[in-house]
């Protein structure tokens, strides 16, 4: 592939990466603002189950799509540091393959965290 190539394909993993982070935000908003206004009050025991539960299904499956975009993603830095003369643009895209490796780290962190103070709200 060429730089031109290697750069339109780095952007479509940013995106991506944004829109994999779409379903379990909106999903996380709707049932807080339920909570919030008092749908699972009286309801049946199992709701609270069953929303945490969603909670838990949907993140992990957005958690793990984001894995799989910036393991492909560092494939694309690792091509372009293979090309010689590249453009700023393409220059700073191979800068910021670092800062991949710490996106994957603090989702994981960050997983983690809301996975036990949803574990810890829910017992």
């Amino acid at each position: 592939m060429n730089e031109k190539d290697l750069v339109e394909l780095w952007n479509d993993k940013r995106r991506q990466i944004i829109s994999a982070q779409m379903p379990s935000v909106i999903a996380l908003a709707v049932i807080t603002v339920m909570a919030m206004m008092g749908y699972f009050d009286g309801a049946y025991p199992y709701a609270d189950t069953f929303a945490a539960l969603f909670l838990v299904t949907v993140g992990s499956l957005s958690v793990l799509n984001q894995f799989a975009v910036i393991r492909e993603a560092q494939s694309v830095v690792k091509d372009l540091q293979d090309i010689k003369d590249l453009s700023r643009v393409a220059q700073n895209i191979t800068a910021s393959g670092s800062y991949l490796i710490y996106t994957r780290v603090l989702m994981a962190v960050f997983s983690l965290a809301l996975l036990i103070g949803l574990a810890l709200l829910v017992l």
